[in-house]
């Protein structure tokens, strides 16, 4: 059965919930819908949009099944529910929509975090983030990024782990940091920063390097090194002094004479050759 723009009740559970509970949709609208009332498998194409309470979901594509809460949405989707907004090229929906994975150029935000990867498996029970393929990176609205081959972000406790040329830069802090792997706590009254493995941190013109390196606190100071540290300081006043200027030229010294000089009366005189006598003065 086709039906244009219309409505299937049930359709794409827990798109992003913060919570245990399931995003019900209460609605399914597109170009055209196709419904299996006996499977529940429903079918819908061109400017597909799912609805809930808490917010919508919108692709060109949708296959969902009404009665497992499981499907696939594929063509720019963009999907918003309360403080959560995620997109990607496809979402497939599992375990009647608690599990989700958004696949190519997949971007998690909410709040004033945002996990960018290839691909992004997110468990709304659990309120955690996973992501698969060669790079991650997560942001916050204040300009630190943490990129990595792979992460997994817990979004209920604000830690991050980064696996894999791991990188960390942080304006407000004047830092930045490498590491094989780091745990960050994202949190604005933590914000520790555990690097572990070929570690490296800078801030302003200080170095820091060691096994293992951590980072405490909103300032940012680095507190603590372990295994091979090693630490260089630049002074405060790290501009070199002024060379003292040369005189013009050293009787005594290595400095060349002049080939000519002023007499020292009757200013400005005449020039007369190093060396020569001058009658004036004889």
């Amino acid at each position: 059965m086709k039906i244009k723009k219309t409505a299937l009740l049930g359709v794409l559970a827990g798109l992003l919930s913060v919570s245990t509970a399931c995003f019900a949709a209460s609605s399914v609208a597109g170009d055209q819908v196709q419904y299996d009332f006996r499977t529940g498998q429903a079918i819908a194409s061109g400017n597909v949009k799912l609805r809930n309470d808490d917010g919508t979901a919108t692709a060109q594509e949708a296959d969902y099944n009404t009665k497992t809460g499981e499907g696939k949405l594929t063509g720019s989707v963009v999907a918003d529910q309360k403080d959560a907004h995620l997109t990607s090229s496809t979402l497939i929906i599992e375990r009647q929509g608690h599990y989700l994975s958004a696949i190519g150029n997949a971007v998690l935000k909410k709040e004033d975090k945002t996990l960018r990867a290839n691909q992004v498996n997110y468990d709304s029970d659990a309120q955690f983030a996973e992501t698969v393929g060669p790079w991650a990176q997560l942001t916050m609205d204040d300009g630190s990024s943490l990129d990595s081959s792979t992460m997994r972000y817990n979004m209920q406790t604000g830690i991050a782990n980064a696996e894999g040329n791991v990188r960390l830069i942080s304006p407000p802090r004047e830092l930045t940091a490498r590491a094989d792997r780091a745990v960050y706590n994202t949190k604005a009254d933590d914000g520790t920063i555990q690097l572990f493995g070929h570690a490296t941190a800078t801030q302003k013109d200080d170095t820091v390097s060691g096994d293992t390196l951590t980072i405490k606190g909103a300032g940012g100071k680095i507190a603590m090194g372990e295994g091979n540290v090693k630490m260089v300081v630049m002074p405060q006043n790290s501009q070199p002094a002024a060379p003292a200027p040369e005189p013009l030229f050293s009787i005594a010294g290595d400095t060349p004479e002049p080939q000519k000089i002023y007499k020292y009366f009757n200013w400005p005189g005449s020039p007369m050759e190093v060396g020569s006598m001058d009658t004036d003065l004889a």
